[in-house]
C-alpha cells in the first residue's frame, strides 16, 4: 500500500538557532513518520543582517535553510518577508508565496497528499492557500494563541476566519478551542478535538530520591516544578506569591524550581529576593528536552499558573513521570486533569487559591502508577493512529 505523503507546515519547529521551538511539532512529525512519508516546511522570517534591530530579530538570520531530523524527516526553512511590529496581515500573504516557491524549488516531484498546517494564522492561512494551489486537502490545527491573538486584528482576523471556513478539517487541542473555532466560522462537521500527546519512553516514572540526589535537591522537602518559558502569560510570579501566602500561615513552604528561560528571568530573580524567597525558589534555566524528565521525576507535582494556554504539553509529560499537576483553569486544564487522582485545577487564579491547592497536595498521597497509566493512554503513538485515520479519510 502506498505511504501517504504529508507536508507539515509550521513556524514552530526546532532549528539550530532555536532548538526549543515547537518541540511538540517535532514529536508529532516523528509519530506520523512511523506511518507516512512526512516532510516539514518551516516558514522563517527574513531579516537582513544589515538592518538595525533587536538581537532577538537578528537570530532568525542564523536559522539553517534545510536539514534532516530523526534520520528521515526532511525539513526546509523557507524565508518569508516580515517586518517586526508592522502589518501582521502581510505575513499571511508573504508566507503563502514563500511556501509555494519552496515546494517548487526544493521538493522536486514530491507533492503531498495532505497538508498539515499548524496555527490558524499565518501558517494555517498559508497552508490552505498552498493546498488550493496544488489540489491537496488541508488540516489546520489550532493551538490557542492563534485564536486569542488574531481574530480581533482587522485584516488578520478576517484571514483567520477565512482559514477556519476553508480548511478541510480544523483540529483543536482543547474542547474550549474547538468551540471557539466554530464561533469564528469553522463548520461544525469539520471541527475535531484531538489533544497533543506524550512520548512515554522519554518521560517515565523514576526514583524521586535518585533524581533529587543527581540534581542536588533536598530529599526531605516537598518540591513543585514549573517547566516552560519565563514570559508574562505564564505568570510564574503567581507561584511566588502563593509561597508567600503559605509562609504567612506558618505552614511548611515547599521548594519551587523554575525550569526554563525567557525575558522575565531577571524580573523573577529580583522578585525572589524582594519577597524573601531565596531559600524557597530555584531558577535553573533552560534544560534540554531529555533532561526535563529528571526534574519532573524529582518533583512532587508540576505547577502551571498561566493566564492562557492552548494545550500545555507538560501536562502529559509530568503525568508520564507519575507526577500530578496543579494548574490554573486554562482552556485545556479540565480536558487533561478531569479526576482528582491526576491533580487539581485551581479556581480562581489567585495566589491564595494556589497556596491552598499546594497545601492540599502536600497532604494528598498520589498514586504514580495510576497517573502514569493515564498518560500512556495519551501517547504520541495513539495520537498518530487517530490523526492518520483523519488524514487517510481526506486523501
Amino acid at each position: 500500500m502506498k505511504r501517504l505523503k504529508i507536508l507539515m507546515l509550521t513556524r514552530l519547529f526546532p532549528s539550530h538557532a532555536f532548538p526549543a521551538f515547537g518541540t511538540f511539532c517535532i514529536e508529532r512529525a516523528k509519530a506520523l513518520a512511523a506511518h507516512a512519508d512526512v516532510r516539514v516546511m518551516v516558514p522563517t522570517p527574513y531579516y537582513p543582517q544589515w538592518l538595525p534591530g533587536k538581537e532577538d530579530w537578528k537570530k532568525w538570520t542564523r536559522v539553517e535553510r534545510q536539514g534532516t531530523v530523526e534520520g528521515n524527516i526532511h525539513v526546509t526553512y523557507p524565508r518569508y518577508a516580515s517586518v517586526p511590529g508592522t502589518a501582521t496581515w502581510l505575513q499571511g500573504l508573504t508566507m503563502a508565496h514563500s511556501a509555494r516557491r519552496d515546494l517548487e524549488s526544493n521538493y522536486g516531484d514530491w507533492r503531498p497528499d495532505v497538508i498539515d498546517g499548524h496555527f490558524a494564522f499565518p501558517d494555517g492561512y498559508a497552508a490552505v492557500q498552498l493546498g488550493r494551489s496544488i489540489g491537496a486537502p488541508v488540516v489546520v490545527t489550532c493551538h490557542g494563541s492563534d485564536l486569542r491573538q488574531y481574530p480581533d486584528i482587522p485584516v488578520a482576523g478576517a484571514m483567520t476566519r477565512w482559514t477556519l471556513r476553508h480548511a478541510d478539517r480544523v483540529i483543536s487541542v482543547s474542547s474550549d478551542l474547538m468551540r471557539r473555532s466554530i464561533e469564528l466560522g469553522c463548520p461544525t462537521e469539520r471541527a475535531v478535538f484531538l489533544t497533543n500527546g506524550v512520548d512515554p519512553s522519554k518521560f517515565s516514572v523514576r526514583s524521586q530520591q535518585a533524581c533529587r540526589t543527581q540534581l542536588g535537591l533536598p530529599l526531605d522537602r516537598k518540591i513543585g516544578v514549573y517547566v516552560g518559558f519565563l514570559i508574562d502569560r505564564k505568570d510564574q510570579s503567581l507561584i511566588l506569591h502563593a509561597l508567600v501566602e503559605i509562609r504567612k500561615q506558618g505552614a511548611e513552604v515547599p521548594l519551587v524550581v523554575l525550569v526554563g528561560d525567557g525575558p522575565n528571568r531577571q524580573k523573577l530573580e529580583n522578585e525572589v529576593v524582594s519577597l524573601g524567597l531565596k531559600n524557597d525558589v530555584m531558577l535553573v534555566g533552560q534544560q534540554r528536552h531529555d533532561e526535563v524528565a529528571q526534574w519532573m521525576g524529582a518533583a512532587d507535582w508540576l505547577l502551571l499558573s498561566s493566564s492562557s494556554e492552548g494545550w500545555a504539553t507538560v501536562y502529559f509529560e509530568a503525568m508520564a513521570c507519575g507526577r500530578p499537576v496543579i494548574t490554573s483553569n486554562v482552556s485545556s486544564a479540565k480536558d487533561a486533569i478531569h479526576q482528582p487522582a491526576y491533580g487539581s485545577v485551581v479556581e480562581p487564579r489567585t495566589a491564595v487559591a494556589f497556596a491552598a491547592a499546594m497545601q492540599a497536595a502536600m497532604q494528598t498521597r498520589f498514586d504514580e502508577n495510576i497517573i502514569r497509566a493515564y498518560a500512556e493512554q495519551n501517547s504520541w503513538d495513539k495520537w498518530a493512529d487517530n490523526a492518520m485515520r483523519l488524514f487517510v479519510s481526506l486523501a
